[in-house]
């Protein structure tokens, strides 16, 4: 091969590497969640509703319900995406907004919800979309303080957050169990990898003030707007 066809070789390979380039951000910005706008205060309260939704739906499903009964009490925090969308061509990417509501093991009852974002995305040989709601429910005192940090942390990659589902063979050791609903049934999906990041916007916007997740998980701010959420987690337990 002559040095002029080298060169148009590496011009051709260059500007497909730069066109992947390009292309992830328009691919994330497909998938950035569209409901959960700083200063909208309504879309923070329709992230609320649908997560309600959602785990109302958990705690019927059949594959779910035997384990919650038996397992339930042990749950430090319930983190709920009502919709995490994937799609994929060549270049991947998957997020949604959730909310996260944790247990006090003193008082008894679920703290007010914090928002976060979860995200990631993927270069290789991929193709399709699909919608999930997703629960996590967090087992551990480590796995909850993971989401009281400021920056992003990634799931089963991050100290203090193992994550497996039941269908992975027994949650011995792990700090998150994972739980995916789609095409009508909760199962297991790998959520290796997948960022979780804070809102602080959301939360400033649904609580009137700048609040950090760790004070909302101690009650330091409330909105009665969530309370039917609050109590449907609570219903878990009992």
């Amino acid at each position: 091969m002559n040095s002029r066809s080298m060169r148009r070789r590496d011009v051709r390979s260059g500007a497909w590497r730069t066109s992947l380039a390009g292309l992830l951000p328009i691919v994330l910005i497909g998938f950035t969640p569209v409901g959960a706008v700083a200063g909208d205060l309504s879309a923070q309260q329709q992230l609320v509703e649908k997560a309600k939704m959602t785990f109302d739906r958990f705690l019927v499903d059949r594959t779910t319900k035997a384990w919650y009964r038996k397992e339930a009490r042990k749950v430090t925090a319930v983190f709920i995406v009502p919709q995490f969308l994937r799609g994929a061509f060549i270049v991947g990417a998957a997020g949604g907004s959730g909310v996260l509501l944790a247990r006090d093991f003193v008082k008894g009852g679920w703290s007010p919800p914090a928002f976060y974002r979860m995200s990631t995305a993927s270069i290789g040989a991929q193709a399709g979309a699909d919608s999930s709601e997703v629960v996590l429910l967090v087992l551990t005192q480590a796995g909850l303080e993971r989401f009281n940090s400021t920056g992003t942390f990634r799931l089963g990659l991050d100290a203090g957050m193992t994550v497996g589902s039941l269908s992975d063979g027994g949650v011995d050791g792990l700090d998150v169990i994972s739980f995916a609903w789609s095409r009508g049934v909760f199962a297991g999906m790998s959520f290796d990898g997948v960022g979780i990041t804070a809102a602080p916007g959301d939360n400033h916007a649904y609580y009137g003030r700048a609040v950090e997740a760790e004070q909302i998980f101690k009650g330091a701010v409330t909105n009665a707007q969530a309370d039917e959420l609050r109590a449907a987690v609570s219903r878990m337990i009992h």
